[in-house]
């Protein structure tokens, strides 16, 4: 039994170092300037990220994976400021890492109008950004950017992604 699982990690490693930290999303352009693009990009569909490593050494097994996902929730009214609309961008690992940095943005009819910095949150298995903007009626959509660094041991020691949320019709 301990064989198979130190084969199915050492698998496990090859298939992450081939792919290193491209995933969807980073392959898009999550690379040094984690800033939004200026437009959403024609037939744009949602589009939320992805990254995993796995830890190094003989003793490996498949569990000592950690995987990250991001999520950008829909654009709504905010009920904390009244006459904003807010979107709020989320990354949940399987474990914990040390640190986890993100940025969101907000898109109004496919053009950026307002984005976060970056926030980075450390020794934690979750992070969380948010935008907002006055709201005038129009179409909205959110925009993330993630990166994580993995603890010690794990290849790859990074990985970053960046992805679109779904567009919502907002009155105000």
């Amino acid at each position: 039994m301990r064989m198979w699982k130190t084969t199915l990690a050492a698998a496990s490693m090859t298939v992450l170092t081939l792919i290193g930290s491209t995933s969807p999303g980073a392959a898009r352009g999550a690379g040094p300037d984690p800033s939004a693009p200026a437009a959403v990009p024609a037939g744009q569909g949602p589009s939320d990220g992805r990254v995993e490593a796995g830890r190094s050494g003989s003793d490996a097994d498949a569990s000592a994976v950690i995987r990250c996902e991001g999520q950008v929730q829909r654009p709504h009214n905010s009920t904390h400021v009244p006459g904003t609309v807010n979107v709020v961008v989320t990354v949940s690992c399987t474990g914990a890492v040390p640190e986890i940095t993100t940025r969101a943005a907000l898109y109004k009819n496919g053009r950026l109008v307002n984005q976060s910095r970056l926030r980075t949150q450390r020794n934690t298995r979750g992070g969380q950004n948010n935008v907002a903007v006055r709201c005038s009626p129009g179409n909205y959509r959110g925009w993330m950017y993630f990166k994580v660094v993995f603890p010690p041991g794990y290849r790859p020691p990074t990985g970053s992604s960046n992805g679109f949320g779904q567009e919502v019709a907002l009155s105000c």
